[in-house]
Order: structure tokens, then C-alpha cells, then sequence
């Protein structure tokens, strides 16, 4: 599941994931929110932030033909989630385009600051 929660600070996408995500989640979430922050804002600034259900995405939603890219985006923060998921950004984080960042729950204020200090607005 993946929802759109308020902005934690003006011109970031803000969202909550748990459980296992989907291409639709993607579809109808994900890319509309990106295509309108990057006309409203010219950047993509991502605040996810996870609880310890997150599983990750659904496999057929990965094995289809670009089904769920990850979209260009400025700088991602990720917050909280499973052991696995600070790992997994830590070793993914050199291999992509924007800034990443993983901060654990409860230092949830520092990764606001921290993407708020990345977005433009």
C-alpha cells in the first residue's frame, strides 16, 4: 500500500508505505504525484516513510516489460521501515541520480530537515 499523506514541508511528495506495493500503487500514486510536483515545483523532493510491514513490491510488478521504474527525482528521503530497508538504500543510494537518505523513525525530524535543506522551495 502506498498513500499520499500531507506534505511534510512545501514542494515534497510526502508518503506512507506498509505491506507490499504495487504496479498500481506506482501507476496511480506515484507517477501522477511526481508529474505534477515537477510542473508545479521543477523538482522531485520524496519524503516515504515506511512502518515495519513493509515487504516490498509485488514480483509480477517487477518482471513486466518497465512496469515500475523508478522515476528521476532530485533527492529521496526514506524513513523508518524494516532492518532491510536502511541496507537496501545505503547500498542502492550511489547507483541513483538524486540524493538518498535513510534515517530510522525516530529520527524522523532530522530526515525532514535534511530533505527540506534539499527542496528548492
Amino acid at each position: 500500500m502506498l498513500c499520499q499523506i500531507p506534505d511534510i514541508t512545501k514542494g515534497v511528495i510526502s508518503l506512507f508505505v506498509s505491506g507490499r506495493l504495487s504496479a498500481q500503487d506506482y501507476r496511480s500514486r506515484l507517477q501522477p504525484a511526481i508529474k505534477s510536483y515537477r510542473k508545479d515545483w521543477h523538482q522531485v523532493c520524496l519524503y516515504i516513510e515506511a512502518d515495519v510491514l513493509l515487504e516490498g513490491w509485488e514480483f509480477a510488478s517487477l518482471t513486466g516489460s518497465g512496469e515500475v521504474q523508478l522515476p528521476a527525482f532530485d533527492a529521496l528521503v526514506f524513513v523508518g521501515g524494516p532492518d532491510w530497508v536502511g541496507n537496501a538504500v545505503r547500498l542502492m543510494g550511489p547507483f541513483m541520480q538524486g540524493e538518498v537518505a535513510w534515517f530510522p523513525l525516530e529520527r524522523k525530524q532530522d530526515a525532514v530537515t535534511w530533505i527540506t535543506k534539499r527542496s528548492q522551495c
